[in-house]
């Protein structure tokens, strides 16, 4: 549908269409994406954001498929950036506290992704956050790529964030320091870092590319991917996401990066990463259902 991501533009006929094409096909819809920023200077537009991620929660109730055991959760990020986790902490407690609680009146459980560069960036913020909270309507949104972008091992992240989420989602992605320092932290005769230029066939042109830094205050850069462009270890992930007990739906995200390419065709894309997911399925030998 031309307008399904424009929240504010469907009708009650969109809505009741995309619940129809949904049972139509016998496909589950495990997850509502709401992504509005939950915390800023500016109280107006803080609650106008909220009042979107309040709609995606009653959408999440309004296009469930008929027959479907559970309702969809409603994903956000935290907003903010990852300088402001200190000043912004109490904010975001109160406004996702209080989302949470209109949430669980709903039947719906809001979660929280966290997100490279944002207030909620590491498995560290995203466990003491719903801990935090302790809601039932309140869990994690556990998408790897930006730890996997900030060169967290997937053994550290997966052990702290899969036991609090309840919506997984993947991409594939690219990362590299940036600063040219050797692992003993050397960088050069000179003494400075040196110029610092991506290795041949790197990045991929035409897709978007992000700036960010690693745990250490390392800086680096990375491309969100697709489906096999990049390092993303599939196979690796999937054991050990096994190995933790996640039974539920592995979504991948085509992220705004990727569609930031000429002549993106999201339908070709779709069938290429469903390709790539069930060659990583059936290496892994973790059954499907």
């Amino acid at each position: 549908m031309p307008n399904a991501a424009a929240l504010e533009t469907l009708t009650t006929d969109d809505r009741r269409r995309m619940k129809q094409e949904l049972e139509t096909r016998g496909l589950e819809l495990s997850a509502i994406v709401g992504n509005q920023s939950m915390v800023g200077d500016d109280a107006g537009q803080v609650e106008r954001q909220l009042q979107s991620l309040r709609d995606s929660i009653n959408l999440c109730v309004e296009i469930k498929p008929d027959g479907q055991h559970f309702v969809p959760t409603m994903n956000t990020t935290s907003g903010g950036h990852a300088s402001e986790f200190d000043a912004r902490r109490q904010q975001l407690v109160d406004n996702l506290g209080a989302l949470a609680d209109y949430a669980s009146q709903q039947g719906v459980v809001v979660c929280i992704e966290p997100h490279v560069s944002g207030a909620i960036d590491t498995p560290e913020r995203a466990s003491w956050l719903v801990q935090t909270l302790n809601r039932e309507s309140c869990k994690i949104d556990f998408d790897i790529s930006h730890f996997e972008v900030q060169m967290i091992p997937m053994e550290e992240s997966i052990p702290i964030v899969l036991p609090l989420s309840r919506s997984v989602e993947i991409k594939d992605q690219n990362a590299r320091y940036v600063d040219n320092v050797d692992a003993a932290g050397s960088t050069g005769n000179a003494g400075g870092p040196l110029p610092s230029t991506p290795p041949s066939g790197w990045r991929i042109e035409g897709n978007g590319l992000g700036k960010a830094a690693d745990p250490k205050g390392r800086p680096l850069e990375y491309q969100f991917l697709l489906g096999g462009e990049g390092d993303f270890d599939l196979v690796k992930y999937l054991r050990l996401m096994q190995q933790g007990g996640w039974t539920g739906a592995v979504g991948f995200e085509a992220s705004v990066q990727c569609q930031q390419r000429p002549g993106y065709d999201g339908m070709a894309v779709a069938a290429n990463v469903y390709r790539w997911m069930s060659k990583g399925w059936d290496e892994a030998r973790v059954p499907r259902d």
